[in-house]
């Protein structure tokens, strides 16, 4: 994972530490990828400054109804964003740790939140499609999903995805189920027929009061 933050953060506090060069870490009987030192992170690194309006109040300029901010980029290229989503609500992640949605842009994608829990950023390379524990080795970080293959933010707008989608596959959407996220049809004011029912029980009421 890449940072948007310095290398030389402390990583008692930062979250993050330097591996010594990649080759020297051999995964199995074969060596290891050559490369040089990597700066990575384990936790949340609160420190840096997409996480400071999580923590700094409203009284000194916090905007907690804001989307988080870009924090890295996982390996897979997807961006990794810190805690909340738009409106400042929780983010409904797959069991990877991430989900379609609006980002701080506006811009529906498919990106990773930061989480105060193991495995605080992403247990697998998404969209999961529900086959998270099939990467893990040991223990399983996987995140317990939204109960489908497919996790959308609630509220995002179903024709936005699909045009986000169509760059790759125009149908990938319908091949898998996906949580309840289209937004809800909000209806304002009376409904067709009620205005007439409330006009004839004001007139009436009145009526009444007038002969009394």
């Amino acid at each position: 994972m890449q940072s948007t933050g310095s290398s030389g953060i402390n990583a008692e506090y930062g979250g993050g530490h330097v591996t010594p060069p990649l080759g020297n870490i051999p995964p199995g009987p074969e060596p290891g990828p050559a490369g040089p030192p990597l700066y990575h992170f384990h936790k949340s690194p609160e420190c840096l400054e997409p996480f400071k309006n999580a923590s700094i109040g409203v009284e000194h300029g916090a905007k907690p109804y804001k989307h988080g901010q870009v924090m890295g980029w996982a390996m897979d290229g997807f961006k990794i964003f810190s805690y909340q989503d738009v409106d400042g609500a929780t983010p409904i992640v797959d069991q990877c740790g991430g989900h379609f949605g609006p980002t701080d842009t506006g811009e529906i994608e498919y990106h990773y939140h930061s989480r105060q829990i193991v495995p605080y950023h992403l247990a697998c390379q998404g969209p999961s499609l529900g086959n998270c524990a099939d990467t893990q080795r040991g223990t399983n970080f996987c995140h317990p999903g939204c109960g489908a293959e497919v996790c959308v933010q609630p509220g995002t707008s179903e024709a936005s995805l699909r045009a986000y989608l169509a760059q790759w596959d125009p149908t990938w959407l319908d091949k898998y189920t996906t949580n309840d996220y289209k937004p809800k049809q909000e209806k304002v004011g009376p409904k067709v027929g009620e205005d007439h029912v409330i006009e004839k029980a004001i007139r009436k009421l009145l009526d009444n009061i007038f002969e009394s």
